[in-house]
């Protein structure tokens, strides 16, 4: 794509700790430096030149047998490690995809979740969280509640924002748009400053401190494109 000059922003790929798990997925580092210098060269960044999305978690090289007899912490950090050679824009640990043969409950899950944050601040990579978890684990909606809160109070880089908490493609909960809004409010947290610019400007909302000041009525653009 990028050889016929197709604009791509972000480069995305799942990588894992080891050389096998991360055959497993169709890639190696060769490839990756590849597509990054593939993406680069197109020269779309006006802020930087962070081109790559990156998603990790717990027990990908252990679910493929590709784990060395390496515990899935270490494992997953060395993705960590793989992921900051290119630069990323976006890094983030799908922690409760794997499902229960891999992290069983709620509380494994929350565990894992900080254990990421952690490894990816102390390695300094971009890292944000899909906070979720699969149908069949031993985990509800109040444990995704806690780990967003936790989150909040460690400094949580993004986290992700799917329509209902329901991710209809990979069949797991997580987290919906009203819980950043939520987070905010609780701990005085805003917006990046583009993004907040961008509500403001929209007529979304504006917001001081913790305090989200809504529009009166529903911004004309959005208005537009609900009655066509």
């Amino acid at each position: 794509l990028a050889e016929k000059n197709v604009p791509i922003d972000l480069m995305f790929q799942s990588i894992a700790g080891t050389q096998l798990a991360n055959e497993g997925f169709g890639i190696s580092l060769d490839l990756l430096q590849e597509g990054y210098e593939a993406t680069l060269s197109l020269k779309r960044g006006t802020i930087g030149q962070n081109v790559m999305y990156f998603e990790t978690g717990q027990g990908s090289a252990l679910s493929s047998n590709a784990h060395h007899g390496v515990d899935q912490q270490t494992l997953e950090t060395r993705a960590y490690a793989v992921a900051r050679k290119y630069n990323p824009l976006l890094v983030n640990t799908v922690v409760g995809f794997i499902g229960p043969e891999y992290l069983f409950n709620g509380k494994q899950i929350i565990r894992a979740g900080l254990e990421d944050h952690f490894c990816g601040k102390l390695l300094g990579v971009p890292m944000g969280c899909d906070i979720c978890y699969t149908n069949h684990a031993d985990a509800d909606q109040n444990d995704m509640d806690v780990l967003l809160t936790l989150f909040g109070a460690a400094g949580i880089n993004f986290i992700m924002g799917i329509p209902g908490s329901d991710d209809v493609m990979l069949n797991y909960q997580t987290t919906s748009f009203h819980d950043a809004l939520y987070l905010r409010q609780l701990l005085g947290l805003k917006p990046a400053p583009e993004f907040s610019a961008w509500l403001e400007q929209q007529g979304i909302f504006k917001q001081q401190n913790s305090q989200i000041c809504w529009a009166d009525h529903m911004p004309d653009q959005f208005s537009r494109l609900l009655m066509n």
